[in-house]
């Protein structure tokens, strides 16, 4: 039986956010990590010159260092998980952080966004994506199903009863969050991301990132993953693969992920961000526990008893 599970957050805080929460020892890591990062990926040590896609690039290495410095505490700690799952580029992070793929396989994916961007860019394709908060999910496919098609939008994720990620061209977007408002939501806001990652439409502006996936070598994780996709368990190289090869084109169900692993036994869960993003946005039964790095830094957590 699994009772504990590490979730990995993807991409999407701001990076001083992600780190704030470090103490010193872990920042000290962080930006050992993060320097060998730049030097992999052949970027400057000193970010703050840098523009653009460049610019951008480095900013999402971030919570890939931070995640496996949290990692590492975590498991330093006597902390060890007994499956995972990974939240959209939380799933790269999965695959290093459980040895299916190396570190810097990790941050050759990071890397592989610049060419998304710039395709998206040389065909004046506009996407975004959105929050909307007050929505049960089928609730809101139904009332979206009315005005837009699935080629302009689409739910990327279902995040839990509540809570929702809608991705898609940029208009429709936009018209969606309007539509959300007027309907009564709670919270209904752009993301300005400049991309619809979990919609299909990202399929032909992927072929660099989608040949890397494809081609890395993987291995057997040490810790089985729960498919965020279709909820099952990988705990085979080629199930991290296809996990892998589905992420960025394919829209996720984060909140049945989460129900399939309290019903495989999970009762701790730990939010891997270093600013406990996950929890944010994720919801558990009352049976269960969700543990942020401030909960473990300041030892409110069982686990560590």
């Amino acid at each position: 039986m699994c009772k504990k599970a590490f979730l990995f957050h993807g991409i999407g805080s701001k990076p001083e956010k992600i780190i704030a929460n470090l103490t010193p020892e872990l920042k000290e890591k962080y930006e050992s990590y993060l320097q060998e990062a730049l030097i992999h990926c052949g970027l400057p040590a000193d970010t703050g010159n840098l523009s653009g896609h460049e610019a951008r690039a480095a900013e999402w290495l971030v919570p890939f260092i931070c995640d496996r410095v949290v990692y590492e505490y975590l498991t330093g700690k006597g902390i060890i998980p007994d499956i995972g799952a990974g939240y959209s580029s939380g799933i790269v992070s999965a695959s290093a952080c459980f040895g299916s793929i190396k570190h810097t396989d990790a941050h050759d994916i990071v890397m592989t966004h610049l060419s998304m961007f710039r395709k998206l860019e040389e065909n004046n394709v506009k996407l975004n994506m959105g929050i909307v908060v007050g929505f049960p999910y089928d609730e809101l496919k139904e009332l979206l199903s009315r005005s837009f098609s699935p080629d302009d939008l689409v739910i990327g994720s279902g995040n839990s009863g509540f809570h929702v990620m809608i991705s898609g061209k940029a208009d429709a977007v936009e018209k969606a969050i309007g539509v959300c408002t007027d309907e009564g939501a709670l919270k209904a806001f752009t993301m300005n991301t400049g991309t619809a990652f979990h919609h299909p439409i990202m399929e032909k502006y992927s072929a660099e990132y989608l040949e890397l996936c494809r081609d890395l070598d993987y291995k057997k994780p040490e810790h089985p993953l729960m498919s965020v996709f279709d909820q099952t368990v990988l705990s085979t190289a080629d199930d991290i693969r296809r996990e892998n090869l589905y992420n960025v084109c394919t829209p996720m169900r984060w909140d049945l992920a989460l129900k399939k692993l309290e019903e495989l036994g999970v009762r701790e869960f730990f939010d891997i961000s270093a600013n406990g993003a996950i929890k944010k946005f994720s919801r558990v039964s009352r049976k269960c526990s969700i543990y942020t790095l401030e909960d473990i830094l300041s030892g409110n957590c069982p686990a560590l008893a």
